[in-house]
């Protein structure tokens, strides 16, 4: 999958986070075409905005486990 920006892969990764489908951390670096690296400053970015993301071991996949509320 070709992206045009940054939000097309931060779109794309968290609908693979909410539905639980994106594998280990170097199979989805793959998936939205990103180094790891960068992988990271986009879950950190997630993370800021309010999502919290968890990672299964056993499941091996990253998942969202709620979005915090605004007041």
């Amino acid at each position: 999958m070709k992206f045009t920006d940054k939000k097309q892969q931060l779109d794309y990764l968290l609908e693979l986070i909410e539905k639980g489908n994106t594998g280990t951390a170097d199979g989805l670096c793959k998936r939205i075409c990103v180094s790891k690296r960068t992988l990271e400053r986009y879950m950190s970015e997630l993370r800021e905005i309010g999502f919290r993301i968890s990672f299964c071991s056993q499941r091996r996949t990253y998942y969202l486990v709620k979005k915090m509320e605004e007041n």
